[in-house]
């Protein structure tokens, strides 16, 4: 595999909060396309969300290519993940923090962030997770990021303000695509190629 990792970050945001609205068939979409475009001659890294593992598992199974999964949880939860989480060969345990849930969740982020050299990261859907690995994701050395603003929820939000400022070659309509075009398939393989 010469090409190198690529980070998701996803969710698909709770209806009641009203913060983030979700755009749940695009998400959908989105996560199966990039799964498509990257598990063949990639690692796929992300945090394994109840809503988004049974997605990445479905797709990269179809491709026979689960190896090229890594799916991070937090211990804090290892008696509440899904069955298909444990599908994952590459399933990777960070610890709990003592101080319970959030900072467990951030510990498992950190270490999953910093983990691998990653080509790009693409932030799909999501909530408060996602901006918090934003954050994370942001400090580190100009690395391409896509807020795919077209399903909605915190990845709108975070488009709002992005700019392709690392992208020497990125289309000029960039932003627009990211915003608007719902062929994720031909959008992730410009976008990595």
């Amino acid at each position: 595999m010469n090409k190198g990792a690529i980070f998701l970050s996803g969710s698909v945001p709770e209806r009641e909060l009203h913060r983030f609205v979700p755009e749940p068939v695009a998400i959908r979409e989105a996560i199966r396309a990039l799964v498509a475009e990257t598990v063949r001659d990639r690692m796929l890294v992300f945090g394994g969300h109840p809503a988004i593992s049974p997605l990445v598992e479905h797709a990269a199974r179809e491709l026979n290519a689960t190896d090229n999964v890594i799916i991070y949880q937090s211990s804090y939860f290892e008696k509440k993940i899904p069955d298909v989480a444990k599908k994952f060969r590459n399933l990777r345990w960070t610890r709990e923090d003592p101080a319970g849930r959030d900072p467990s969740l951030t510990l498992m982020r950190t270490e999953m962030i910093h983990s691998t050299p990653f080509d790009a990261g693409f932030f799909i859907g999501g909530m408060e997770g996602l901006l918090e690995e934003w954050d994370i994701f942001s400090k580190r050395d100009a690395i391409p990021v896509f807020p795919v603003a077209s399903t909605e929820g915190a990845a709108r939000i975070l488009w709002q303000n992005w700019t392709p400022n690392n992208l020497p070659n990125a289309p000029a309509d960039l932003k627009t695509r990211l915003s608007q075009d719902l062929q994720y398939r031909l959008l992730f393989r410009d976008l990595l190629t």
